[in-house]
Order: C-alpha cells, then sequence, then structure tokens
C-alpha cells in the first residue's frame, strides 16, 4: 500500500497517509484541524542502490559507479 502526502488548506499542516490506489485521492480530513480542504502533495522519493544490488559483476545496471566499484575497467576484481 503506497504512502501519500497530503497538505490541510485551511492550517498547511501535512501529514502522510497510508491508503489503496483507489483512495489516493478521496477525501478526507485534517488531523490537525478537522478541515476537508484536503490535497494530496507530489512526493520526492530517494532511492539508494549499495553495491550487492548494482549487479556489477554480471553487467545489469549498465553503468559504472564511479570508480568505487571495483568493476574490471577500472582494474578492480570486476
Amino acid at each position: 500500500m503506497p504512502l501519500y502526502e497530503y497538505q490541510c488548506g485551511d492550517c498547511s499542516r501535512t501529514f502522510d497517509l497510508l491508503r489503496p490506489y483507489h483512495l489516493a485521492d478521496e477525501t478526507l480530513d485534517c488531523p490537525v484541524c478537522g478541515s476537508d480542504r484536503i490535497r494530496r502533495k507530489i512526493s520526492v522519493i530517494t532511492l539508494r542502490l549499495d553495491q550487492a544490488s548494482n549487479h556489477i559483476e554480471n553487467g545489469t545496471m549498465g553503468a559504472c559507479c564511479g570508480r568505487s566499484c571495483g568493476c574490471a575497467s577500472h582494474g578492480g576484481q570486476g
């Protein structure tokens, strides 16, 4: 279930809520002031890939991480 971020149009508070996709834009009340003037915000995500998930050895990522990966093109173990 995705986590959505909402903002109240009256008190300007932001809050997160786990909701199914089909309920993402359904009306709800602000947990702080009770207003129904809520809008869903566009959220930014951060994605971090560690070396174990880079799949450098089999080349599935298609890019090098910049000399810290130990890939064969940098003289590493590959």
